[in-house]
């Protein structure tokens, strides 16, 4: 059956002399892996169609209970430029899609992940500055679409307002909130969120409330949010914690550790 779906290509290898094994995220059937065969031939059709993090519009030769597709035709719809020339929007880019690829199940179709999978890279193709902010918009915004959406504006236990006069509040990484103060008082507290944990950690409030923004403000507006080295670790910890706890497939991001590498003094 010929079926057209729009896509974004997370990933493509190498097969045989001269085809390519590609994996892309589409609008319809989600994530699916399909054979473009001669893409690796000088002359192949598909030109750079097939290269990660490009959108594309997508003809496939498609059959039910088969673990590979064939690409009949790919043409670019948006081939995000300026993601593919600068280094932090790359790292990203990148990191949203290693993550969508370990964390979704082939042939499930969610328009609404398809779209804040293209929202998120058109805002860092846009951004000028804190492209790293998309990554924690999109972790955040993931996790709500599959029922996991925290709270950084009332107490996970009793539902009063969280807002506090302290530096530090406590977050419960298993329920994904804040804790007002009686709350937390009940249990035990530990500092850091490094790990797992079944308890409250407690982090400090301004990562909190930018937590909150990240989740719910406009994607086009994160560009303008800035914080201090301090609160981008706590951020980067909080949501490493909250992720692991939630999806047991998560393993540590390999893109990350790519661009660090190249990029020792860092580049966020």
């Amino acid at each position: 059956m010929i079926v057209r779906t729009d896509a974004v290509v997370l990933k493509s290898m190498r097969f045989r002399d001269t085809s390519k094994i590609v994996t892309f995220y589409t609008r319809k059937f989600g994530k699916l892996a399909a054979v473009a065969k001669g893409a690796r031939e000088p002359k192949s059709k598909f030109g750079a169609a097939l290269e990660p993090m490009t959108e594309v519009h997508l003809v496939l030769y498609k059959k039910d209970q088969r673990d590979l597709q064939l690409v009949s035709q790919c043409d670019i719809l948006r081939p995000f430029k300026t993601i593919h020339s600068e280094m932090p929007k790359m790292e990203a880019a990148m990191s949203v899609l290693e993550l969508l690829h370990q964390l979704t199940h082939d042939e499930e179709e969610n328009p609404a992940l398809y779209r804040l999978v293209t929202d998120t890279l058109e805002a860092v193709e846009q951004a000028e500055k804190n492209v790293y902010n998309f990554v924690y918009a999109f972790e955040l915004r993931f996790s709500a679409l599959f029922g996991f959406s925290p709270s950084f504006d009332r107490c996970a236990s009793c539902g009063r307002p969280a807002a506090e006069n302290n530096p530090r509040i406590a977050f419960r990484i298993d329920r994904g909130g804040l804790l007002c103060s009686a709350c937390a008082e009940a249990r035990p507290m530990q500092r850091g969120t490094g790990r797992r944990l079944s308890g409250a950690a407690t982090i400090k409030l301004s990562t909190a409330q930018i937590l909150h923004r990240l989740l719910t403000a406009r994607l086009d507006s994160l560009s303008s949010l800035g914080y201090h080295e301090s609160v981008g670790n706590e951020l980067d910890e909080t949501l490493r914690s909250y992720l692991r706890y939630h999806f047991e497939q998560l393993r540590p991001l390999k893109s990350a550790g790519v661009f660090r590498m190249m990029s020792p003094g860092g580049h966020r």
